[in-house]
C-alpha cells in the first residue's frame, strides 16, 4: 500500500485537515519509480519525518486512488478549481507554493477519496 506525505498548509489550513473534511481531494507530486495507480489504496501521513510528539496528527487516513493523470505544470498552474481540489485558495497561491517551475515540468497528478479515517486525539 503505497505512503503518502503532506506536509504543507495553506492559507485553506493544514493539508491533514483539508483532507480530513474533504476539501483536499488530490495531490500533485513528481512521477514515481513505481507509480500509483487507480484502484491502489492509500496510507496517508501528516509529515512523517517528525516526531509523534511535535504534531497533532500522524496518520489521517486510508484513501483509494480514483485516477491519475500525468499533467505539466503549465497545465494546470492559472486553473483556480484545480487549485482549490489542490488545498490552495485559488491559482496564485498555488503558484507561489510550487515556486520557480518550467511550464513543461510533469507531475502525476493523483486523485483520492478517503475510505478510511484516523482515529486519533487532536493537540
Amino acid at each position: 500500500m503505497p505512503l503518502l506525505s503532506f506536509s504543507g498548509t495553506t492559507s485553506q489550513g493544514p493539508f491533514w485537515r483539508q483532507i480530513e473534511e474533504g476539501r483536499k481531494t488530490q495531490t500533485c507530486r513528481l512521477p514515481r519509480k513505481n507509480p500509483i495507480k487507480e484502484g491502489d489504496l492509500l496510507r496517508l501521513y501528516w509529515r512523517v519525518r517528525v516526531r509523534i510528539a511535535l504534531k497533532p496528527v500522524h496518520f489521517i487516513g486510508v484513501a483509494e486512488c480514483v485516477k491519475v493523470e500525468r499533467k505539466r505544470f503549465g497545465e494546470f498552474k492559472d486553473d483556480d478549481e484545480f487549485a482549490r481540489r489542490d488545498g490552495f485558495e485559488d491559482s496564485a497561491e498555488l503558484r507561489v507554493w510550487f515556486g520557480a517551475v518550467e511550464d513543461d515540468e510533469e507531475y502525476d497528478v493523483i486523485h483520492f477519496k478517503v475510505v478510511q479515517k484516523a482515529r486519533h486525539i487532536m493537540l
